[in-house]
């Protein structure tokens, strides 16, 4: 795919939910791979795992 100068390529992001979290966690805690999961929740292994990996921070704080 080629883009023209004035085209950019979008990106799409969506919002982790608190459930989402959750099952993010239980899966991962039953030693489920962070491929797996992703075709669970229907996104990136990569997204996942950075999403784990924060979530479960001792130093991150949720708002």
């Amino acid at each position: 795919m080629v883009l023209q100068r004035n085209e950019q390529k979008q990106r799409t992001y969506k919002h982790w939910t608190t459930l989402e979290d959750k099952r993010l966690i239980q899966l991962r805690e039953s030693g489920m791979r962070y491929r797996q999961i992703a075709e669970k929740l229907k996104r990136t292994p990569l997204s996942v795992e950075k999403r784990y990996r924060k979530i479960t921070n001792p130093n991150y704080m949720m708002d």
